[in-house]
């Protein structure tokens, strides 16, 4: 089965032209818990605004999405700009005010006041279909090139993650080949051990016996070998599941974590130590990878 790993990075852009407009969009994609999207629409299209957010809802999920989207108006007689008269010379008056109460020597420039709100606004207000249909297009082919990206992306992601979850199956796998010499290890320790707690016990068989069980449960890492394969199975499942989900591959690399440190703390043996590490190595690459996942 092919992976179908995304990645939360990725870049597109799309651009076309007519006689009357030149209209680009370019969308680029970092990783975030949700989905954030951050866009700028001219004036005259704020009310296509939800259209093109649920367009990038939908196919997007998560990440954090940068738009950029640029027309420009090739025919003058298709961008006629009105002067909102009242509006300017209020504009004025106030800022004048402004400036008298402030004792500041230099008045404000009419570019600047130009530049405000609603200073100058385009004759219609409801855009052109032909300008409308031609951001609607470069939006969707912009949006598929962004999830392509994310794929490939993806797909380099998913390798990595693959070969650094088979590295700690593996030396797990040389861990359990130090288990027998290990347990030769610790039974002369215990007995040792033990032949001090007799001594101290006095023949209770009951303390005895509990101080023997605390003393074997504290070293056995038998259960958590077990746990941490199956863990090292369920994320290797996961990596190919026909859905990507970072959340999910997170959750359980942050259950392989657990087992993980609990091995290192109970072995008692430097060679397993060595191993742990390195285990821990591949796992924190894992972490860090799986935070760019969709």
């Amino acid at each position: 089965m092919h992976s179908m790993i995304q990645s939360m990075t990725g870049y597109g852009a799309s651009s076309l032209s007519s006689d009357n407009y030149k209209v680009s969009v370019e969308l680029k994609s970092l990783n975030s818990k949700f989905l954030e999207i951050n866009m700028k629409l001219p004036r005259s299209y704020m009310q296509e605004e939800l259209v093109l957010r649920n367009m990038l809802t939908a196919a997007l999920e998560r990440g954090k999405i940068n738009v950029n989207l640029n027309i420009e108006v090739l025919n003058p007689d298709k961008h006629q700009l009105r002067l909102n008269r009242p509006l300017i010379q209020a504009y004025a008056r106030d800022l004048d005010k402004v400036r008298e109460d402030l004792g500041l020597q230099y008045g404000v420039s009419l570019e600047y006041i130009l530049s405000l709100p609603d200073a100058m606004t385009p004759e219609s207000t409801d855009g052109d279909p032909e300008e409308w249909n031609m951001i609607d297009a470069c939006f969707r082919e912009a949006t598929r090139l962004l999830n392509e990206s994310r794929a490939s992306e993806g797909a380099a992601l998913a390798d990595d993650l693959r070969q650094r979850n088979e590295n700690i199956g593996h030396l797990l796998g040389e861990v359990g080949k130090l288990l027998p010499a290990r347990y030769d290890a610790m039974r002369g320790r215990i007995e040792t051990v033990m032949a001090d707690i007799q001594s101290k016990v006095n023949n209770h068989a009951d303390r005895f016996e509990q101080e023997l069980i605390f003393y074997l449960e504290k070293l056995d890492i038998n259960e958590e070998m077990v746990r941490l394969e199956q863990h090292v199975v369920y994320f290797r499942t996961a990596l190919e599941e026909s859905v990507s989900n970072g959340k999910k591959l997170g959750f359980i690399s942050q259950e392989m974590g657990r087992e993980i440190n609990t091995i290192g703390s109970k072995a008692n043996d430097a060679t397993i130590q060595v191993l742990v590490v390195q285990m821990k190595e591949d796992l924190e690459r894992i972490k860090e990878q799986v935070l760019n996942i969709v």
